[in-house]
């Protein structure tokens, strides 16, 4: 019985290109099946002849996009394939990519993709895949679905930005007595109710009523800024009526998407507090870290069995760097390797940043590493601040001990 049998599925919205490859890299045979639950069905049947001369199968697709995603949850869970006890590979398509550069004039096509997934795998130097635990991956979802909804906020508030600039000039980086959040709901309340022409129109004291209610009487000093925005109002540039008036709504338009954003993001914090009570976890005991940054970090690591050192784990976050030496030439600038799980990578810096202004020992690695630094200070220490901040956190799920800012401090 020979010992390998390599399966490369090149996954797209409507199909499934599949070739079977044996060890010498002789082609076995090729399939095409539909994306669905019936065309795995197929698949697994047309498999099966070809399979029986082999021991073992080694399953592998390129992760591009989400086409392959239902597809490899469903064949690791069917027993239909376990006599064969699979090897999962979901490859890197930078991965892929430079394994094509090896060969010359090597055209691309489904066919040749399929094929060429298939050569990756037989040639080894490639991790395999473990399938997600269900829960990890239900929590990653919805942190994945956070993330991505702070990103769109933060879109829409830069647009804003540029409607606010054409309409009310420096209201955004006035540096007199003004509001403490230009997207806040005071301030917005201004905007939306106001263009600089209506609002220097309106009494001082009438200004100052409105600001107070809007700020439900919490605001500091709303005369001062009743006054500021008299002043932004007659300094701003007069524009034509016709687009003063498209920019405005513009803007309106803008901060109406940012609420809508905000609500859901609020809503979604709130599912994943509460998914996050099934997991005994420890990491919400670090200063500045709450349920849902807590539960991103520990729906992208998984189960910490995975990672065998803080080093495999600091290298699935694209956490390290790359050397740059020749002859007797050793770069100091090195450039992260940028290549891992970005999500992780992002709560890890985004852990790294409300870390060190709370503990002391992390902020006073940042500084260090923040002087030290010749270029893109901040970057580069907050980088290497999460870097540390990883060991951290792979000896307190290791362990499962809280956080001990005396115990866990940065080397």
């Amino acid at each position: 019985m020979d010992s390998v049998l390599y399966v490369g599925i090149d996954t797209s919205l409507g199909a499934h290109v599949v070739c079977a490859m044996a060890a010498d890299g002789q082609v076995v045979a090729r399939t095409t099946v539909p994306n669905d639950q019936a065309g795995a069905e197929q698949f697994v049947a047309w498999l099966h002849p070809h399979a029986a001369p082999y021991a073992r199968l080694a399953i592998g697709v390129e992760a591009t996009s989400v086409y392959y995603v239902p597809l490899m949850e469903w064949l690791t869970q069917t027993p239909d394939l376990q006599r064969w006890q699979p090897t999962w590979y979901v490859l890197n398509p930078k991965v892929v990519q430079k394994f094509r550069e090896t060969y010359v004039d090597r055209g691309k096509t489904d066919r040749a993709d399929a094929a060429l997934i298939a050569d990756v795998m037989r040639f080894g130097r490639v991790t395999p895949w473990t399938p997600p635990d269900p829960r990890y991956a239900a929590l990653q979802v919805l942190t994945r679905h956070r993330r991505q909804l702070s990103h769109l906020i933060t879109q829409e508030k830069n647009r804003a930005l540029v409607q606010l600039f054409c309409v009310w000039g420096q209201y955004a980086h006035t540096e007199e007595p003004f509001f403490s959040n230009v997207f806040g709901v005071a301030s917005q309340t201004v905007l939306e109710r106001y263009t600089p022409d209506t609002l220097a129109a309106i009494p001082l004291a009438d200004l100052v009523a409105e600001i107070a209610a809007a700020g439900r009487q919490r605001l500091k000093a709303p005369d001062d800024i009743a006054q500021t925005l008299h002043r932004l109002a007659r300094r701003a540039f007069r524009l034509h009526p016709d687009e003063q008036d498209a920019r405005h709504q513009s803007l309106v338009l803008h901060l109406d998407t940012i609420r809508a954003l905000e609500h859901q993001q609020q809503a979604l914090d709130k599912v994943i507090a509460r998914d996050m009570q099934a997991f005994r976890q420890t990491l919400t005991t670090i200063p500045g870290i709450g349920p849902v940054y807590g539960a991103g970090l520990l729906a992208e690591i998984g189960p910490i069995e995975r990672f065998p050192s803080e080093n495999a784990l600091a290298k699935y976050a694209g956490l390290t760097w790359r050397p740059h030496q020749s002859g007797n030439f050793d770069a100091d600038i090195r450039p992260l390797t940028r290549t891992g799980n970005v999500y992780l990578r992002y709560y890890f810096i985004e852990a790294a940043e409300r870390v060190r202004v709370r503990d002391p020992q992390f902020k006073a690695f940042y500084e260090k590493k923040y002087h030290e630094a010749t270029h893109h200070a901040h970057k580069r220490a907050l980088v290497l601040t999460a870097r540390q901040w990883v060991g951290v956190v792979y000896g307190m799920l290791t362990r499962g001990q809280i956080y001990d800012e005396r115990k866990l401090m940065p080397h």
